[in-house]
């Protein structure tokens, strides 16, 4: 288990998680107990040493309520929130927030949030985003409208469009000789276009630089995503139910002259400071004895695992 120890300021660390709103679930289920899960993700968050940034993703329906009751007191000190329009996205700051600036891609619905804190290290900046899914179009064709930006850049889908100007947005807004973070459910795994517009650009898949293992879908190791979203099922049951990678942290090299060069920890934490390179919430509930249905505490906060990074900075 992670320790429940704050994180260094030399690091920079940052954990992400599509919380999943429960809009589809049934109303009997409380949007698939969202209050349970929200405090599930908040003890997430204090076990894994309260990072200096939590990215989270789907924030609708009522997470952001249930969020802001916990930001201020679950940890030492108190986040401050960041809001993309529409709410989709928020990032939790530990730092004080020196800007920020929502950017709309392709159809209109999604987007990619960006903050610039004031960190002990430097500024940094974070991005988040949330990129289509099939059901709102993300496999459909780019189309007549496609963005020539996508169309240059070989673009097919909507989705595709996406991570080309999410990619092109951290490009001409990350200007700083400290790293970026870009985080996520991207919706499209390993080897796709969308994940190839990103580490042929030469941003780093933190979780594969630090040593962890690809997804497999026989056995979830490895994996982000895949349990059902529409009902409780999957995440009263203890067994982790994903099979695909979808959820990322990438990491974008500082502009020159550096002033952070980083190295990633690892998994096992070889800095010692409950935090290594990772994914984020990948067992059944730990903090309790059992977990399942009510009236047994919820094994999963999201059917997401998430990412965590921790980000070095060498002398």
């Amino acid at each position: 288990m992670p320790s429940e120890t704050p994180t260094p300021r030399s690091d920079l660390t940052v954990a992400s998680l599509n919380i999943l709103h429960g809009l589809t679930c049934p109303p009997e289920t409380e949007f698939c107990r969202l209050a349970d899960r929200v405090e599930l993700f908040f003890q997430w968050i204090v076990a894994a040493g309260c990072p200096d940034f939590v990215n989270v993703q789907e924030v609708l329906g009522g997470v952001l309520a249930l969020v802001r009751e916990k930001a201020g007191s679950a940890c030492p000190f108190p986040y401050e929130i960041v809001e993309s329009s529409k709410s989709q996205n928020i990032v939790l700051s530990r730092y004080p927030v020196l800007a920020s600036r929502t950017e709309s891609l392709h159809g209109g619905v999604r987007l990619v949030l960006h903050v610039r804190v004031d960190h002990p290290i430097g500024p940094v900046d974070v991005f988040t985003t949330h990129l289509a899914a099939s059901i709102d179009g993300g496999n459909a064709p780019c189309g007549p409208v496609c963005p020539e930006e996508c169309i240059g850049a070989g673009a097919a889908t909507n989705r595709d469009c996406q991570a080309v100007q999410v990619r092109r947005f951290v490009e001409k807004t990350h200007d700083l000789g400290t790293p970026a973070v870009v985080t996520g459910d991207f919706n499209a795994p390993p080897g796709s276009f969308v994940y190839e517009q990103f580490v042929g650009a030469g941003w780093i898949d933190a979780y594969l630089e630090a040593g962890n293992p690809e997804c497999d879908p026989a056995t979830g190791v490895g994996c982000t995503s895949g349990r059902q979203d529409e009902n409780l099922v999957d995440m009263e049951s203890p067994e982790n139910g994903v099979d695909e990678r979808i959820d990322f942290a990438f990491v974008v090299p500082p502009r020159e002259p550096a002033i952070c060069n980083f190295e990633i920890d690892p998994a096992e934490d070889a800095d010692g400071d409950g935090l290594g390179t990772r994914i984020f919430a990948d067992l059944p509930n730990p903090f309790v004895p059992e977990c399942g249905p009510r009236p047994l505490p919820i094994c999963w906060p999201s059917d997401h695992e998430g990412m965590q990074v921790d980000l070095n900075c060498l002398p």
